[in-house]
């Protein structure tokens, strides 16, 4: 059994997001393609209120901690790039004020820090500090100034001071004893005391905080729980823990002594489902949800206020493969939980009322996800289209607009920069401080550095060598690495990002795709790249190293409709769609979560005549095409289980030739 932890969370937001190919208009003179820099502002205060803000997985299996910000009408996640570790992680913690995220380090012995960016969500590493031996589960306290760890190996709790600035570290005295291999951790919402429950020695330690100093004073002794206790948490007014006993499969009660913090059976132990390794409760203190990794389930329970007791609601709902983490946000209308084995995060809508789950949706992730938390506060942040850019074929150049916010409208910035021969795609990256252009006739990409305050381009030296005809540019969710179709070569450049400049740096040589490739794109995990080949009428698939960037072939390329134009993955990172222009439609495809692969859904569908541009709304419930010989736009609607397309109505009557659609959408 992999080690389990159950950590707390905290949520927020209202996003503007803009979406558009950034595979490129046509490759003659004359064509355009547009990108647009979606810039984040600072959060406003609005009282007696919380948002949703952003939500952060740690990916076990390839030491990544993946970022999300959150739509708060539907509780669905949108990828916001990844961090790599490089480490072993089992545990994450955030504090709660939001400023801070913490995970543990298994390879090493440390607990990793980052700092939160208030505004975008993306996390800053700081200075690791030494744990005990094999460091589990981390947490916060409510007050933000202490972080806990529990170390299975040497069977102890570790004890850390937050610095209020920078959120560095240090430790508080010496590791204090637990009972043995302590894997789970919690805080009573008093901040007043520590539970960890202790896997082999089937126990639950409590201890008193100091508050000056965040030590830690045992309370009694450990008191038997279930068999190999792998979770526990505390209710939302510190009366209660709940305890989930990994082989018995049950969920002991505990009242706890609101003086000494000691705790005291409630009746006997309620069963579960099989091997349940996560437990919380809701922010109403009425609900009680538990994951159960041996059959993939999720149980309900709903307290007795008074004794805290359970009792079973309904019955137990599907999840992904092995659920490793659960949360609830904290407006108590939604529970997620993170499928180890699926690679998934499985949402679920709560009736207050009941307490009862129902499915709302899946969404992908990278590998592993063992643990989600979710970040909260008093306000919103809105991610707003500040620029859009265009490129301009026929003159060699490209645009910059300022969108207006309030209306949408466009205003020139400047006069256009100059780009290489005949530009045909372009792109920005996650952070909108830079975006690339691929010119098609003389085989580079240029790159800009985008001012943050006006929009305006400024070129980042020399243009980059591509392969033949560049078609189509992207950059990966993480904003590390660009990827250059080649379109007479057949080809697909592979380059680093400098995080300071913007400028590329080729990774080894350019790596084969099928015949004439136009369009790339980047799953949002930033696992697998997808190549549409219009020669070959072909789709290429490739994972990414984490690392490097570099690109592995994923099987032989997949075949699509006749000359397929361009590639798109939809939000959840569940599905791939393929315009196919000579053919007039649109494919479907599955994406194997492990491995990137596809698989048909269906037939293809049909749109109006060379369907060029494709995009899905943000929400993920709606695509675009827009066609190219038809002047129209068609509009689909997006079953949320199997991908399928189902037409909206006749198509949108649009200009001459249209290329390339966008959406824009509040979520």
């Amino acid at each position: 059994m992999k080690r389990i932890k159950f950590m707390a969370g905290v949520v927020l937001l209202s996003l503007i997001a803009v979406s558009l190919a950034a595979c490129g208009g046509g490759g003659g003179g004359g064509g355009s393609a547009a990108a647009t820099s979606a810039a984040p502002t600072a959060p406003t205060t609005q009282a007696s209120q919380t948002f949703f803000r952003f939500a952060y997985v740690i990916d076990s299996d390839d030491g990544t901690i993946s970022a999300y910000t959150m739509d708060a009408s539907t509780g669905a996640l949108h990828h916001n790039g990844y961090v790599a570790t490089g480490a072993s992680l089992i545990s994450i913690a955030v504090d709660p004020l939001h400023r801070f995220a913490y995970a543990t380090n298994d390879s090493d012995n440390t607990l990793l820090v980052y700092a939160i960016n208030q505004t975008t969500g993306a996390l800053t590493a700081g200075t690791p500090v030494a744990t005990g031996t094999g460091p589990d589960a981390v947490m916060v306290d409510p007050s933000g100034k202490f972080v806990y760890v529990t170390n299975y190996t040497d069977s102890t709790v570790s004890a850390y001071k937050i610095d209020q600035t920078t959120g560095a570290l240090s430790a508080v005295g010496t590791a204090v004893p637990t009972g043995t291999n302590p894997v789970a951790v919690t805080v009573d919402p008093s901040g007043k005391f520590v539970y960890v429950t202790n896997y082999t020695g089937n126990t639950v330690s409590a201890y008193k905080i100091d508050q000056t100093t965040g030590a830690l004073s045992a309370v009694g002794t450990a008191l038997a729980t279930g068999t190999n206790p792998a979770a526990v948490t505390v209710d939302p007014f510190s009366k209660f823990a709940y305890v989930a006993n990994y082989t018995d499969n049950t969920l002991s009660v505990y009242a706890i002594d609101q003086t000494t913090g000691a705790l005291s059976a409630v009746g006997t132990a309620v069963p579960t489902g099989t091997n349940p390794d996560g437990v919380t409760v809701d922010p109403s203190g009425n609900f009680a949800y538990v994951i159960n990794n041996g059959d993939s389930t999720v149980s309900a329970y709903a307290i007795d206020q008074t004794t805290g007791a359970l009792s079973a609601v309904g019955t137990a709902l599907a999840t992904g493969t092995n659920p490793d983490g659960v949360t609830v946000d904290p407006s108590g209308n939604f529970a997620y939980v993170a499928n180890y084995n699926s690679s998934t995060v499985s949402v679920y809508t709560i009736d207050k009322s009941s307490g009862e789950l129902t499915s709302a949706w899946t969404m992908s992730t990278r590998t592993g996800p063992a643990q989600i938390v979710i970040t909260s506060g008093p306000a919103a942040s809105t991610y707003l289209p500040k620029c859009t850019y265009v490129t301009n074929a026929g003159s060699n150049t490209v645009s910059a607009y300022a969108i207006d916010q309030t209306t949408g409208a466009l205003t020139a910035v400047g006069t256009p920069v100059a780009t290489g021969t005949n530009p045909v795609a372009v792109t920005v990256d996650p952070s909108g401080r830079f975006a690339y252009v691929a010119n098609d006739t003389d085989n580079t990409v240029s790159v800009y550095a985008i001012d943050q305050t006006t929009g305006a381009l400024t070129a980042v030296g020399a243009a980059v060598p591509t392969g033949t005809n560049p078609d189509g540019v992207a950059v990966d969710p993480s904003g590390r690495f660009a990827y250059v179709t080649g379109g007479g070569s057949g080809s697909l450049s592979v380059y680093t990002i400098d995080q300071t400049t913007g400028a590329l740096t080729a990774v080894g040589t350019p790596v084969a795709t099928g015949t004439n490739p136009f369009c790339v794109t980047v799953d949002p995990s930033g696992q697998f790249a997808y190549v549409a080949n219009y020669g070959s009428s072909s789709l290429s698939v490739y994972t990414i190293d984490q690392t490097t960037g570099a690109l592995t072939a994923v099987g032989t390329p997949v075949a699509t409709g006749t000359n397929p134009f361009f590639v798109t993955v939809d939000p959840s990172g569940r599905f791939v769609y393929v315009t196919n222009f000579n053919s007039s439609n649109v494919s479907v495809y599955a994406i194997n979560q492990t491995t990137g692969t596809l698989t048909a859904v269906g037939t293809a569908v049909g749109a109006g005549t060379g369907p060029f541009g494709i995009t899905v709304d943000p929400s993920g419930q709606f695509a675009y095409v827009a066609n190219y010989g038809s002047n129209n736009v068609s509009v689909y609607a997006i079953n949320q289980t199997t991908g399928t397309l189902t037409a909206v109505g006749t198509a949108v009557a649009a200009g001459t030739h249209p290329i390339n659609v966008a959406t824009v959408g509040v979520i």
